[in-house]
């Protein structure tokens, strides 16, 4: 009894060698005696099998997988869980990684390239089986995902493309056709001026929506130009001063914006408003996002773009799954790519 009382006091959790030493007897006896080995007798078995009900003995499932080389742990690093696009991702990541007997474990690094290679390293340490990430909008330098490969871990890179790393595997949302769907159902609506707020300028992972927008033009015979498209760094104050630009001259107002997510979409609308654009209510917008409280808006934008993404995070695991697998090798690198959709309110 008094051996039972000092493991409580020690408020530490009781072990195989805890067991055994109460029981005396080996470690290997008693485990063998938990997993109902044939050659353990029945009197054993119940004896160490009424000790562990009593002292609420658990098992250590992180050592054993350990000893099998394997922590069942997956590592997800992103930008931000407010973010709607993350949040919406990462339930499809859960739902097959728990399917499939894997934890995950989710960091955030705020865009701030710093928090990201504090994440990385911190997963690396876990040892974790495999990572997804989606990296910040200052990721150039993939050192700190490369030091995973080199281990023999997979990678799989989600949702933000990273441009200036060729030999990896990604699951990406084909934001060019989304782009490309959007500025074609606006010009099919008589829009001649239509802007394009994007994302930082110097950013890998902003291409593709520009791209679609400004292909979209060419094929339906519009000219580019240059002073129909301004960027924000994500922020309020940057969103304003790119709408400020945007609305400045009265030769190029825009009947139409193509944005590239909804919350900077959604900045623009409020401040056009509050300086009372002329025929502000003829303005028609459309966002990447399809946030579901636009249901909830006296006047939403025209349309979403529904960028899919349950699916993209479910492909990122069903992609890392198989890497872990060995159903394909780690160095055949795989593209994926999800379609959006267009959603007309």
């Amino acid at each position: 009894m008094h051996y039972l009382l000092s493991i409580y006091m020690q408020n530490t959790p009781v072990t195989l060698k805890h067991l055994a030493e109460k029981l005396k007897m080996s470690i290997s006896t008693v485990s063998k005696a938990l997993n109902n080995y044939p050659t353990i007798n029945e009197f054993t078995k119940k004896r160490v099998q009424d000790l562990a009900s009593e002292l609420h003995f658990t098992p250590n499932k992180s050592a054993i997988d350990l000893k099998q080389g394997r922590s069942k742990i997956i590592g997800i690093i992103l930008p931000n869980l407010l973010d709607h696009f993350f949040t919406r991702s990462i339930y499809g990541m859960e739902q097959l990684a728990s399917k499939h007997g894997y934890n995950v474990i989710i960091s955030q690094s705020h865009d701030v390239l710093e928090k990201e290679i504090q994440s990385a390293n911190m997963l690396l340490q876990t040892r974790v089986d495999g990572l997804i990430v989606a990296i910040s909008k200052h990721t150039q330098d993939f050192t700190h995902f490369n030091d995973f490969e080199k281990i023999g871990t997979p990678v799989v890179y989600y949702t933000r493309n990273p441009s200036f790393n060729g030999s990896c595997h990604k699951v990406l949302c084909n934001t060019f056709q989304g782009a490309y769907q959007a500025t074609k159902f606006l010009i099919e609506r008589g829009h001649q001026n239509i802007a394009y707020l994007g994302g930082p300028k110097m950013i890998s992972f902003t291409h593709d929506r520009f791209n679609g927008y400004i292909h979209a033009l060419k094929d339906h015979g519009i000219p580019f130009s240059a002073e129909l498209v301004a960027y924000t760094d994500f922020d309020k104050e940057s969103t304003i001063t790119a709408i400020k630009n945007l609305f400045s001259s009265e030769d190029t107002i825009p009947t139409a914006l193509v944005a590239f997510k909804e919350p900077i979409l959604f900045d623009a609308m409020k401040y056009l408003r509050s300086v009372n654009l002329p025929n502000f209510e003829q303005l028609e917008c459309i966002g990447f996002g399809n946030n579901s409280f636009i249901n909830y808006f006296n006047s939403p934008p025209i349309a979403s773009i529904e960028e899919n993404p349950e699916s993209v995070g479910e492909n990122a695991m069903k992609l890392l799954l198989q890497l872990l697998n060995r159903n394909i090798e780690i160095n055949n690198y795989q593209k994926i790519q999800v379609d959006c959709k267009l959603v007309v309110h």
